[in-house]
């Protein structure tokens, strides 16, 4: 089974950086997981300007032209990842913390306070992506786990 998503890739020019930050059914819920980002990151760009490419591709130009989002059109074989996810109990949180030596200013995705993980997935549109990263207390990916 084929599909056509929008994929969200945050991309610079320093450097020729390309970072894929999730796929989407729609345009409007690639560019909604492109707010979440800035909002988890309490990032404002009102006057962020849109720009369709000659390839059809969106481009989300937010500060300078050094860097900006790309949400491009593809087709896939098989489904999106899944957004739905179950908490881990206790006992598995404390011992993903002890394993990873973590201290009291990060944590796990199912120890954030449910408005961070609701963005997260939001952000990332994959339940499984989001369990990768260490955050801070407000939602903020501080580092990948792999």
């Amino acid at each position: 089974m084929t599909q056509t998503v929008y994929t969200n890739y945050w991309v610079s020019r320093i450097g020729d950086v390309r970072k894929q930050h999730g796929s989407y059914k729609t345009e409007e819920e690639a560019i909604e997981g492109i707010r979440a980002w800035w909002e988890l990151h309490k990032e404002n760009y009102p006057d962020a300007v849109f720009k369709r490419t000659n390839s059809g591709a969106l481009e989300v130009i937010y500060h300078d032209e050094k860097s900006f989002y790309r949400i491009e059109k593809q087709v896939i074989e098989g489904k999106l990842p899944s957004r739905s996810y179950k908490l881990r109990r206790p006992g598995e949180i404390e011992a993903a913390r002890s394993k990873l030596l973590l201290d009291r200013e990060l944590c796990l995705f199912d120890e954030l306070a449910e408005p961070f993980r609701d963005r997260l997935i939001v952000a990332m549109a994959d339940s499984k992506k989001v369990r990768d990263f260490i955050y801070d207390r407000e939602g903020r990916p501080v580092k990948e786990l792999r």
